[in-house]
């Protein structure tokens, strides 16, 4: 059963990279309907993120308390609401609407499929099934911006957008059944929930050094997705000339063998903790190496205009930044191993505020500095920070230090008391 848990998770993974994938690949027609410059597209791709970071804090909290089946059942149909919308948008409010919408019912998706997961794999496994997760989250890519593509050319972006909602709300009927299957006892024995949450710990935990920095790495790398969902294909039509059926074809290459390499690190990882039982030796350092060269290799993306080796570059690209979204929840979530929802949910919370920050920059730098040299200079910067991050990241996050010196604190706290 939990391999068919495993599954159903990876479409939703599919369909929500989707979601997100389909504003950037309509980017241009939907400019051109409705009279929109690369300033106000800045906009529509931060609104997205308007609620997203804070929904995913409360979402994936709500997520401890009522259940994660129960928080997927909700969240697809809020997504099935937000895609569907669309059909009605002539102009920018309510384009922004339903972005905001749609951010709102996917911000707790990845914390609440993380602790949904943790709930069926036990903690040595756990990083080849959140490899899966992610995984689901490139094939999204790989399958559906072809399909996308020509449904966008075919019939335009509006249906395109609906196609996706038919899609969330088949899983969601779907879920209906499978999701109120339980899971088995053996794996959670160790996971248990307390009836209340310890804030003084809790608090603790989100002020050490592993928390801040695996926090501040997420926060780069999802700064780079965003980039990526909102300005690359048009940075791929716009500037490199690559026509949208070719960019489609670009993007399903590099999203699918990525997501193949990306697994394969983690299972590598993986294969590390196990023998080592070192969190920062498997999970840190291993990522920390990979974020580093996917900095190096987002800027050579910009020097060359050779379709094969911008493929090469992006496909080690998407791995290495996929394989950091795999770490960071098990790092974070082994501060605090019966809070893994709460956890992941807070550091993708703040992480994914450079969602809201992003895109209005990113298009402020464009608009004003011209495409060509506004495109360059959004990810050679991206670039920079990736490296520099990633070695904060190698340096500060201690897992094991954190999380003894925590449990230490802890005790002498109930001492006191008692």
């Amino acid at each position: 059963m939990r391999w068919l848990i495993l599954f159903s998770i990876f479409v939703l993974a599919v369909i929500n990279f989707a979601d997100k994938t389909i504003t950037g690949l309509a980017a241009v027609p939907i400019m051109h309907d409705l009279n929109l410059n690369y300033g106000q597209w800045g906009i529509v791709g931060s609104s997205f993120f308007w609620l997203f970071s804070i929904a995913g804090i409360v979402g994936a909290g709500l997520s401890d308390r009522i259940g994660t089946g129960k928080m997927l059942l909700i969240m697809a149909l809020v997504w099935t609401i937000a895609q569907s919308m669309i059909l009605f948008v002539a102009g920018l409010p309510l384009l922004i609407l339903t972005r905001v919408m749609l951010g709102a019912g996917e911000g707790p998706f990845f914390a609440t499929a993380v602790s949904h997961l943790s709930k069926w794999f036990k903690p040595e496994s756990r990083g080849f099934a959140l490899s899966i997760l992610n995984l689901g989250n490139t094939i999204g890519k790989a399958v559906s911006v072809p399909i996308l593509v020509l449904l966008i050319a075919k019939f335009g972006w509006r249906e395109a957008f609906f196609s996706l909602g038919v899609v969330s709300l088949a899983f969601f009927i779907f879920w209906l059944w499978l999701g109120r299957v339980k899971p088995p006892l053996t794996v959670n024995k160790v996971d248990t929930v307390p009836a209340k949450i310890d804030w003084g710990k809790t608090f603790k935990i989100l002020r050490s050094p592993t928390f801040v920095f695996t926090t501040l790495i997420a926060f780069i790398g999802y700064a780079v997705i965003t980039f990526s969902l909102v300005f690359s294909p048009a940075y791929l039509t716009e500037v490199k000339h690559v026509s949208p059926q070719i960019m489609g074809y670009m993007k399903a290459i590099s999203g699918g063998a990525g997501a193949v390499l990306s697994v394969f690190a983690s299972v590598i990882s993986d294969r590390i903790y196990k023998k080592t039982q070192n969190v920062w030796l498997s999970r840190v350092l291993l990522s920390s190496i990979c974020v580093s060269a996917a900095g190096v290799l987002f800027y050579i993306y910009t020097i060359t205009n050779s379709v094969p080796l911008m493929i090469i570059a992006l496909i080690f690209e998407n791995a290495f930044i996929l394989l950091l979204f795999t770490i960071c929840p098990i790092v974070v979530n082994s501060l605090l191993p019966e809070r893994k929802g709460l956890m992941s949910g807070i550091m993708m919370g703040i992480a994914t505020t450079s969602g809201i920050i992003g895109p209005i920059i990113f298009g402020k730098v464009i608009q004003g500095a011209g495409a060509n040299n506004g495109f360059n200079l959004n990810i050679h910067v991206l670039a920079v920070l990736l490296v520099v991050g990633a070695a904060l990241f190698a340096i500060f996050a201690r897992p094991s230090h954190d999380h003894v010196n925590n449990i230490q604190s802890s005790n002498k706290f109930t001492s006191s008391v008692s």
